[in-house]
């Protein structure tokens, strides 16, 4: 079965996508995008065009599909566009990530090389655990979630759908990160995270409200 990658704006995180799906052993047909009128990002890998065009002609029984961007938003939209025409969802996990046997990875997640993932640990559909993040035991991160490199996610953290956590920060055991919470770079989260809400620091506080 093949895989093709839909990039979204500048396109570069799929070329960390393609090389783990290559790495992993993954046949890759190609890329493809939403915007008919989308350039081919620069590195070596086939350009299928747009989507419209890919599903005018028919999906091929067999191929699979993984949105490539960082953006939270557009990678759900990529992907639920796809779904609804049902298209199949695949997940890349690089051959360097370690990953749990009890974990569970949802359908359009892409592990990168160095994460992480503990024992029970829950990743929903299209998240990103990108380069040397990690989600310790009995972690979840809900669909569409984004962890940046080096972000760590201590055991039993939840993390609502749409969460982002920057690169290099922690949050501590036991924590709630609620619907489309950002966590900015290098931050120590020590409190559950509001829905919509933006904490920075250490210890992390909100950065429109003021509060802890």
């Amino acid at each position: 079965m093949a895989l093709i990658i839909v990039v979204g704006g500048s396109g570069q995180h799929a070329s960390v996508v393609y090389e783990a799906a290559v790495l992993s052993g993954m046949a890759v047909a190609g890329l493809a995008a939403m915007d008919a009128a989308a350039v081919a990002p620069a590195f070596d890998c086939p350009w299928l065009g747009s989507l419209g065009a890919i599903a005018d002609g028919g999906i091929a029984r067999g191929d699979r599909f993984i949105a490539a961007c960082g953006s939270n938003a557009l990678r759900r939209e990529i992907s639920e566009t796809l779904l609804a025409w049902g298209a199949e969802l695949a997940s890349v996990v690089h051959p360097a990530a370690i990953v749990s046997p009890s974990a569970c990875i949802g359908a359009g997640t892409a592990v990168l090389a160095g994460a992480i993932i503990g024992p029970r640990a829950v990743l929903g559909c299209g998240v990103i655990v990108n380069h040397a993040a990690s989600v310790d035991h009995d972690g979840a991160v809900g669909d569409y979630g984004n962890l940046c490199p080096g972000a760590r996610l201590a055991g039993g953290v939840r993390m609502a759908p749409g969460g982002f956590v920057g690169i290099n920060a922690a949050v501590l055991p036991g924590l709630y990160l609620a619907e489309n919470a950002v966590v900015g770079a290098g931050a120590v989260v020590t409190r559950d995270v509001a829905a919509d809400d933006t904490v920075v620091g250490i210890p992390a506080v909100s950065v429109r409200r003021g509060r802890p």
